[in-house]
């Protein structure tokens, strides 16, 4: 029998999910860290395979392996939640039923909220996430385009789990593997789009753990490219509000694909796995993910109209997908109701001139490319200060976007937000008589 869209959707609604444990009530105080049975080589990690060499969905892959414990003397980022900063002026941040939260301000990169923000979790399908930002890139250089017809191939078939329903040898464009990723969580579309950009999956999770790093994701780790469990697949809240705040703002003009309700391919019309698109009126995407071990887990984003304000927030572990969804409207609220952004700088404002050594100019003009906000209580009227400093000792050559300099964002004398400032035109190197002034000037 086939179920029209919104039948389908309330079934799924209704259906009963497999959690292994349910998170404590209070997850701030009752989660720890996991820890791993033995050594796992993160650098020689491999997921498990089918006889088809696709990743095997049945496999037992214990938890502590999916997770092992952080090395000696790893250190977390250091993450200041403003709902801490203002007690005395907003009321307290949610407590909710997951294992780790965090509320970011994708305009400003400000963290509102947080809980254990740092604890490393399987992402199940949120990996997929890194993927699309991958061909998002690949798309924006011309490399692939979303009208390129793909072969389905056979181990893209043969991965289980959620599924857009190809088949082996099937053509399927790169903007409907697009939709089956995002909407369906399609793994056989995962498969085939990551094969197609990057010719194996194993290259594939090379690109998307290279963008890892590249974003100041260190507390994350990709081992297969749609989030099956493997060994040493693992993530954090924060890393990936990092990765849901770059999709947000770096690719703007793809970013209305992460709303999709529904997307029909062939006979076959799914729901998206994002219940948060459906009970909260304000919500633009993004990704969802779980499994039995993981929970259920979203990255997800929002923004209001008449609002400059955009919210992008990870849940990690909630116990079903209700709960995910609910969890994060209640974060999204909070962080509208009580926050608000201001525009220091508009996009391609100059600021100042910040010294150079060694180049064809000595100065270069320093200011920001993209709108500058800052994140202040939405209760207050209360204007803040800027305290713009150069960086010392900067050589030529330099490059359009390279720091040269900070500003120092402060309210009633209180440091609030810290943000580079920026080379607004690259400087070349200067004569043989330039270089050597200047080489003598750095000296004094």
């Amino acid at each position: 029998m086939k179920l029209k869209p919104s039948a389908l959707f309330l079934s799924l609604l209704v259906a009963s999910s497999s959690f292994a444990a349910t998170p404590a009530t209070n997850p701030a105080i009752a989660a720890a860290p996991v820890v791993a049975a033995a050594p796992v080589d993160v650098n020689a990690a491999t997921p498990p395979l089918n006889k088809y060499g696709a990743v095997d969905v049945n496999a037992n892959v214990p938890v502590s392996v999916q997770v092992p414990e952080k090395p000696a003397g790893f250190k977390d980022p250091v993450i200041n939640a403003l709902a801490n900063n203002y007690s005395d002026l907003i009321p307290a941040q949610p407590s909710i039923n997951a294992k780790s939260y965090i509320l970011i301000d994708a305009n400003s990169g400000a963290v509102i909220a947080a809980s254990n923000p740092n604890l490393r979790l399987a992402p199940a399908s949120m990996t997929k996430l890194m993927l699309v930002y991958v061909a998002e890139q690949e798309i924006a250089s011309g490399t692939i385009h979303l009208t390129d017809q793909v072969t389905v191939p056979t181990v893209a078939w043969a991965t289980g789990g959620s599924r857009m329903f190809l088949k082996p040898g099937q053509i399927v464009s790169v903007q409907d593997l697009i939709s089956g990723i995002l909407v369906d969580s399609g793994n056989d579309a995962a498969v085939t789009l990551a094969t197609y950009i990057a010719g194996t999956q194993s290259s594939m999770v090379n690109m998307m753990n290279f963008q890892a790093q590249k974003l100041g994701m260190t507390n994350t780790h990709f081992t297969d490219i749609m989030g099956l469990p493997a060994p040493a697949h693992y993530s954090t809240a924060y890393d990936m509000a990092l990765l849901g705040q770059a999709v947000m703002i770096q690719y703007p003009q793809y970013f209305q694909w992460f709303s999709q309700k529904y997307f029909k391919y062939g006979n076959i019309t799914q729901p998206n796995f994002n219940r948060l698109l459906f009970i909260y009126p304000y919500a633009t995407g993004m990704k969802t993910g779980s499994t039995s071990e993981a929970g259920y887990s979203l990255v997800g984003s929002a923004q209001m109209p008449n609002n400059p304000m955009r919210l992008v927030s990870v849940v990690m572990g909630t116990p079903d997908a209700n709960t995910m969804a609910t969890t994060t409207k209640a974060l999204m609220t909070y962080g509208f109701r009580f926050f608000s952004d201001q525009l220091l700088y508009s996009a391609d404002t100059t600021v100042g001139k910040a010294r150079i050594y060694g180049g064809s100019s000595r100065t270069v003009p320093a200011g920001v490319l993209n709108d500058m906000y800052v994140t202040v209580p939405g209760t207050t009227k209360q204007p803040v200060s800027t305290e713009i400093t150069y960086l010392n000792g900067v050589e030529a050559p330099i490059t359009r976007g390279q720091q040269v300099g900070t500003v120092v964002i402060s309210m009633n004398g209180k440091v609030i937000s810290t943000q580079p400032i920026v080379a607004m035109q690259d400087v070349g190197p200067g004569g043989s008589v330039r270089r050597a002034m200047d080489k003598v000037s750095k000296w004094f």
